[in-house]
């Protein structure tokens, strides 16, 4: 009978201590990602955030003729990094500039995954993204 009345006491604290531990780790692992996010947000200018990604551009372009898809992968994901640094600015000054960016930027990322590459779409993307991104420099 006493083994009976212990049963639920022993439940009770048994799940108050896992969920304990469980909030914890939670915790921490948002500590972590916070701590990530904030070493990894430079700042950096429009212009300049521009420009890299016109760099990363015309390797891409390059790349794209060599159909080289490994390169032309990893030069789309170059390229989202670069745009994540500095997207929040432009998003701000100009919602428009911003869709325009968004639009071949998908395009490219999307593309850029596919196998075989579409090089005529992949190339319309990138010199669409590359246009769009000379009015990103002269942003104010």
């Amino acid at each position: 009978m006493r083994s009976k009345k212990l049963i639920v006491p022993i439940i009770l604290a048994t799940s108050l201590t896992l969920a304990a531990c469980g909030a914890k780790e939670e915790t921490k692992k948002e500590a972590s990602k916070t701590t990530e996010e904030s070493s990894n947000s430079t700042t950096v200018s429009i212009a300049d955030g521009a420009k890299d990604m016109k760099q990363v551009l015309a390797d891409m372009k390059t790349q794209l003729t060599e159909k080289d898809a490994t390169k032309v992968k990893d030069s789309g994901e170059k390229l989202e990094e670069k745009w994540e640094v500095f997207e929040d600015s432009v998003k701000d000054k100009s919602p428009d500039l911003y869709e325009k960016v968004e639009t071949p930027l998908h395009t490219i990322e999307a593309g850029a995954k596919v196998e075989p590459l579409d090089t005529k779409t992949l190339d319309k993307a990138a010199t669409d993204l590359d246009s769009v991104l000379t009015e990103v420099q002269n942003l104010k």
